[in-house]
């Protein structure tokens, strides 16, 4: 895959080193994050880069010499609330013409010459896979050629890990840690494998390294990421090795996942997964449908038969697994029929969580490439109102056959409607509040759930 990097610039030849901020007071850099844990992940990794450069951060656009818009173009909301963000950026420009407006992320990978065509106040465009480069592209515009007309675009060859960058915590017990970029499913209405390349799995002893670094700063809870964590592989390391390396970290409390793949889960994972009491009990496996040809038009190559084995082996493996799953109706020539089919799933599956969308095209997929969009979208709207609300039934029922359970709570900082309340999870990824009585954020606490308002437990300490 190529990485595209475009700024808006008649330079040729960018600066070798990045000194615009090395005494550590130079210019205030903003980043907006829109859509999943992996542009978190990414944002914090440019901010490690940029901090070692040099460069401040600071809470609002307003207050910014430098903002940074980390886009996302899995889901079309994600895609249009970020590019609505640009309208609000052009008045900030106006009144600061020096300011830097960069555009990162998976919008930028598919739409960067669109993007600099439709928003010529925009000064950068770049991809997931060349973030290194942010300083010497900051630089270009603060020291070498500010404001200047043009356009440069390069190229870049490598496919990026950036496994010897530990990225910026923000505090908290909770924390989200790559360990692999990229997807090869190519789905055909997912965008990923255009805009982020194929896989490339990281060192384990670096990510060893990025989470020990993590502990150290009081983080209890890791959340292994990837587009696809079970294609996993390191010398003869797999995704099982790499999630029990984890938990085996001393100052490790919990550890969970995600994404994985139907095709790519393994029994040996499921086994790790129910032999290893730091190791959460949830599982996040997208089933998108419920109907085998409809499987088939999305290119993901399982059956609804063999997918429900695998739930089957996971609740017989792992006691007590909480499961959540991800579904789009109105995939392009989905009848009614098909979608009883996913209906009929998640009845029988009965999921914890589930994340349900309305198909919407997505440019560069072989959906948008090869098929028409011809569910109206009426029936897209009342197929998704039909499949929310059985899920918020069976999300009800699930919750409230928890009650009276004893388990555990990793305290994660204040309830936020009461001081008095502190909030947490329960291993299986339940949300808690429970009084105080002198513990510390990053404790686990021993509680019986004892009532249910909304989908959060109150839960009683237990001696």
């Amino acid at each position: 895959m190529h990485e595209l990097i475009t700024l808006t610039s008649n330079l040729r030849e960018p600066a070798r080193e990045p000194v615009a901020c090395a005494n550590g007071n130079g210019p205030r850099v903003f980043i907006q994050t829109y859509g999943c844990q992996m542009n978190v992940s990414d944002s914090q990794t440019i901010e490690s880069m940029l901090g070692e450069a040099g460069y401040r951060f600071c809470g609002t656009a307003d207050e910014a010499d430098v903002v940074l818009v980390n886009t996302c173009m899995i889901r079309e909301t994600a895609e249009v609330r970020a590019l609505g963000q640009l309208a609000n950026l052009s008045s900030l420009k106006k009144r600061n013409p020096a300011m830097v407006i960069g555009i990162l992320g998976c919008v930028a990978q598919a739409k960067r010459r669109e993007i600099l065509e439709s928003h010529a106040y925009v000064d950068m465009v770049v991809g997931p896979d060349s973030y290194r480069r942010l300083p010497l592209l900051l630089e270009e515009r603060f020291i070498s050629a500010p404001g200047a007309p043009g356009l440069l675009e390069t190229t870049l060859m490598r496919e990026e890990l950036y496994d010897d960058v530990l990225p910026r915590h923000h505090g908290g017990v909770t924390a989200f840690v790559t360990i692999i970029r990229g997807c090869d499913k190519f789905c055909s209405f997912c965008v990923v494998p255009r805009t982020r390349g194929r896989e490339r799995s990281r060192p384990l002893p670096s990510i060893l390294r990025e989470v020990t670094h993590l502990t150290e700063q009081g983080v209890r809870d890791v959340m292994l990421l990837g587009q696809n964590v079970d294609s996993y592989r390191w010398d003869d390391k797999d995704f099982a090795d790499c999630l029990l390396a984890v938990a085996e970290l001393p100052a490790v409390s919990r550890v969970r996942f995600m994404t994985s793949h139907p095709t790519d889960i393994s029994e040996k994972l499921l086994r790790t997964m129910g032999e290893h009491e730091k190791i959460c009990p949830y599982l996040h496996l997208p089933v998108q449908a419920g109907s085998n040809r409809v499987l088939r038009e999305m290119n993901r190559p399982y059956t609804r038969e063999r997918y429900l084995e695998i739930i089957a082996l996971a609740r017989e493996l792992v006691p007590g697994i909480a499961l959540s799953t991800d579904v789009i109706v109105g995939f392009p020539t989905e009848t009614e029929d098909e979608f009883e089919e996913t209906f009929t799933l998640m009845e029988q599956v009965r999921y914890d969580t589930a994340f349900m969308f309305k198909y919407s095209e997505r440019p560069l997929t072989k959906a948008a490439q090869r098929m028409k969009d011809d569910v109206p979208e009426d029936v897209k709207v009342a197929r998704l109102e039909r499949l929310i609300s059985l899920q918020q039934k069976i999300a009800r029922e699930r919750n409230e056959a928890q009650l009276g359970r004893q388990t555990s709570v990793l305290i994660e900082g204040l309830a936020p409607k009461d001081g008095a309340m502190w909030a947490g999870r329960t291993p299986d990824f339940r949300p808690v509040v429970l009084p105080k009585n002198g513990e510390s954020v990053g404790e686990l606490v021993p509680v019986r759930l004892e009532s249910l308002t909304g989908f959060t437990f109150h839960g009683a300490r237990e001696n």
